[in-house]
């Protein structure tokens, strides 16, 4: 027995990329995506969970005519 005298299920579990189907995290990356045009959803992972959700939208203006 190790030292550690607590449990592994006493402390909340983060959910895992591959258990990730269904859930808050799902639909905050479909949120992400919803209405994006030019951009970038990038998920960050650390020890296999998902710790961060990031979005980059870019806005496309069009050149004016010089003349």
């Amino acid at each position: 027995m190790s030292a550690d005298n607590s449990s592994s299920m006493d402390r909340p579990r983060p959910l895992a990329v591959e258990t990730i189907t269904r859930g808050s995290e799902l639909r905050q990356i479909e949120h992400a995506l919803h209405g994006l045009k030019f951009g970038t959803v990038t998920i960050v992972v650390q020890d296999g969970c998902i710790v961060q959700i990031e979005r980059t939208e870019k806005h496309r203006l069009r050149r004016r005519d010089p003349n």
